[in-house]
């Protein structure tokens, strides 16, 4: 009878065992499931997520508006802001430029009498996105024709000013046409045109179809 009873003990106790085992098993094959799909989900998204992050296109409806009305790429417009401001309304340069495009208070006034605002102009409207980038987006295709589509010699224009420009395009030692410079005095304002156009190309591609 003992034999018989531990025979059973064990026969039971084997049984547990093997149901154990059985749904340890469908736990690992799911758990191994869960993680295959997450990681298949992370492939198709990693991307635009750090695409989004990497190059936001922040206010792109007032963007694309502001392009249309003065012919320019989004993209680049989106470099420049985000070399400016990293899409901040509210930064402010420590020499004094502001919002979106960082325009300089009096270039804002220079340029509020060159285009029609919704309301007499203020510094402060600096600050509201779509007025900045009115007045930036119209700046920016004023000097680009200004220095007969050449982006270098504009953007450059648009970090340091055009009298800067204008002055070392007449120094034979900063440029042997006159209309491009081959050298471009200051690391900052040097770097500054390059780095925009830098962008503007990881913007178009990332978004190919902007």
């Amino acid at each position: 009878m003992a034999k018989k009873a531990a025979k059973r003990k064990n026969t039971r106790k084997n049984t547990g065992s093997r149901k154990n085992g059985g749904r340890n098993r469908l736990w690992i094959i799911f758990a191994g499931c869960c993680i295959a799909l997450a990681l298949a989900v992370a492939a198709v998204f990693q991307k635009p997520v750090r695409r989004h992050f990497s190059y936001p296109m922040e206010y792109e409806a007032e963007v694309r508006r502001a392009c249309e009305k003065y012919d320019l790429d989004p993209c680049l417009v989106f470099a420049v802001i985000r070399t400016e401001s990293f899409f901040t309304p509210d930064a402010v340069s420590g020499a004094g430029a502001q919002g979106l495009m960082q325009i300089m208070p009096e270039t804002g006034r220079w340029l509020s009498g060159k285009i029609e605002l919704d309301a007499p102009y203020d510094d402060e409207m600096l600050y509201d996105p779509a007025t900045n980038l009115r007045l930036g987006c119209w700046y920016l295709d004023f000097l680009h024709k200004r220095y007969d589509g050449r982006w270098q010699e504009a953007l450059t224009a648009y970090i340091a000013g055009q009298g800067q420009v204008d002055q070392w395009l007449t120094d034979p030692e900063l440029s042997k046409d006159g209309k491009t410079l081959d050298v471009i005095p200051g690391q900052d304002v040097k770097e500054y045109a390059a780095k925009v156009m830098r962008t503007h190309e990881k913007y178009k591609t990332a978004y190919p179809d902007v």
